[in-house]
C-alpha cells in the first residue's frame, strides 16, 4: 500500500467515525433537556420502547382529536384538534413541559448528580442521585446511540 492511501485511509476513517456519547453523557443530556423543557431533545435520549408508551397515548388521543383537545385544554394542556394530527412524541413532551398546569408537578432535578456507568455489552445502568435518593438508570446501545430505556424513566 502507498504512502498516499495509508493517509486516505486513515483520513477516510477519522472523517467517517462519529463519536459515541457515553451512557453518561446520555443521562447528562437527558436531565438538561428536562431542566429546558426541551422535550424533543428529550425524546432524543430515550429509547424506541421508552417513546412508545407517549406515541400510543398520542394515537388515542388522535382517534378522537376534537374531543381530546377539549379534554386536554381542561387540565391546562393547550392543544388543537389540528396540532394533534402532526405532534410529535418531542413536541408533545414539549407542551406537557410548558403547560402550567403539568409543569408545577414535575420534580425538581437541579441538583442531580450522575454517576459512572456499569456497560454490560449493549446495556448499562447509570446511578443518578436526586434530592428524592439514588436510582439507576438502564440504557440501551441501539442505532449506534445509547438510549434510556422505559426502566430507566422511574423519575416521573
Amino acid at each position: 500500500m502507498s504512502a498516499y492511501a495509508a493517509a486516505a485511509l486513515v483520513l477516510f476513517s477519522a472523517c467517517s467515525t462519529e463519536a459515541i456519547e457515553t451512557p453518561e453523557q446520555v443521562v447528562m443530556n437527558f436531565f438538561e433537556a428536562y431542566e429546558n423543557g426541551d422535550g424533543c431533545a428529550l425524546a432524543d435520549c430515550m429509547s424506541a420502547d421508552a417513546l412508545t408508551e407517549i406515541n400510543l397515548y398520542i394515537e388515542r388521543l388522535r382517534e378522537t382529536p376534537e374531543e381530546s383537545s377539549v379534554y386536554l385544554n381542561s387540565i391546562g394542556i393547550n392543544l388543537s384538534a389540528e396540532e394533534l394530527e402532526d405532534i410529535t412524541a418531542g413536541d408533545f413532551v414539549t407542551t406537557l413541559f410548558n403547560s402550567e398546569a403539568y409543569s408545577e408537578q414535575l420534580p425538581n432535578f437541579s441538583d442531580t448528580e450522575i454517576g459512572h456507568a456499569l456497560v454490560y455489552g449493549d446495556k448499562a445502568i447509570v446511578p443518578v442521585t436526586t434530592d428524592n435518593g439514588q436510582r439507576d438508570l438502564e440504557l440501551v446501545f441501539e442505532n449506534q446511540r445509547w438510549k434510556i430505556t422505559t426502566s430507566g424513566m422511574g423519575f416521573f
